[in-house]
């Protein structure tokens, strides 16, 4: 049987899984970490968890995959809603406790899975939880939309620049000042 397998690469920040590795069941089972589609991933290693390194885990063929050993599975229980858990991942103050409650040396410092057991976050009503999550996708995919534009800009701002730097060593400004 084969399942999709996330490497730590695979995984974005702020969300995404790339799913396009798929190992057999066999040489996965034993030595990585399991998962199901609306479980939440977090990185659990530095800088990865620091830079916001997790998902919500959708869109697996089989409905469950595995993923490199060093991310950390919060599976949501019936009053909670999976893309709430997501973005309550993503928050600010826990990122920034989690943080402070890292263990090991140099760049291979972990989170603590007592870290993520024991954490907790005020939970509203599901029916809020949904409309929170709503909203922050809204929220998110306008931030998204703004960035690739600023993105399209630095890139024409970029051609112009080198486009006025060949014209300045070949003497042909008068060239771009008619355009």
């Amino acid at each position: 049987m084969k399942l999709m397998f996330i490497p730590m690469e695979a995984v974005s920040e702020y969300g995404g899984l790339n799913l396009d590795d798929v190992r057999e069941l066999g040489d996965v089972y034993d030595s990585y970490t399991y998962f199901a589609d609306g479980d939440v991933c977090v990185a659990k290693i530095t800088p990865c968890f620091e830079n916001g390194k997790g998902a919500l885990a959708k869109g697996l063929t089989s409905g469950v995959g595995f993923g490199t050993t060093e991310l950390h599975i919060l599976r949501p229980g019936p009053s909670m809603y999976g893309h709430f858990l997501f973005y309550i991942s993503l928050a600010d103050d826990f990122r920034k406790l989690g943080e402070s409650e890292m263990y090991g040396s140099g760049g291979q410092k972990r989170i603590d899975e007592s870290f993520i057991k024991d954490w907790r976050a005020p939970i509203p009503p599901l029916k809020i939880q949904k409309q929170i999550a709503r909203f922050l996708d809204e929220k998110t995919a306008q931030i998204d939309q703004t960035v690739e534009k600023v993105k399209d800009s630095i890139t024409q701002l970029e051609e112009y620049r080198s486009a006025l730097i060949t014209a300045a060593v070949t003497g042909k400004t008068g060239e771009l000042n008619e355009n």
